[in-house]
C-alpha cells in the first residue's frame, strides 16, 4: 500500500497560497477605498474677501511671491484649530 504524501502537502499549500492571496488583494482593495476616500472641502473655499470676513472660522491669506518667484494668489483659508479654540474661551 502506497501513501502519496507528496500530493497532500502539495494540496494543502496550494490551499494556503490561495487564501493568502484572497486575503491579500482584499486587504488592497480597502487601502486604495480608503485613498479613494476624500475630505470634503472647507467652508472657506472659493469665498471672496467680504464673504470670508464676515465667517469667524475663515480668514484671507494675502497674495505672496515666494522665494523662488511662484505667485501665490490670495485666498480665503480655515483658521487653525489652535486659534480657534483660544478665542472660544
Amino acid at each position: 500500500m502506497r501513501i502519496h504524501v507528496g500530493r497532500g502537502i502539495a494540496l494543502a499549500a496550494a490551499a494556503i497560497i490561495a487564501f493568502a492571496a484572497t486575503a491579500m488583494a482584499a486587504d488592497d482593495k480597502s487601502a486604495t477605498e480608503k485613498k479613494a476616500e476624500k475630505k470634503p472641502p472647507s467652508v472657506c473655499v472659493g469665498l471672496d474677501l467680504t464673504a470670508c470676513g464676515a465667517k469667524a472660522e475663515c480668514f484671507w491669506k494675502q497674495q505672496i511671491t515666494t522665494k523662488q518667484g511662484k505667485t501665490r494668489k490670495a485666498h480665503c483659508r480655515l483658521k487653525p484649530r489652535q486659534q480657534m479654540a483660544k478665542k472660544a474661551v
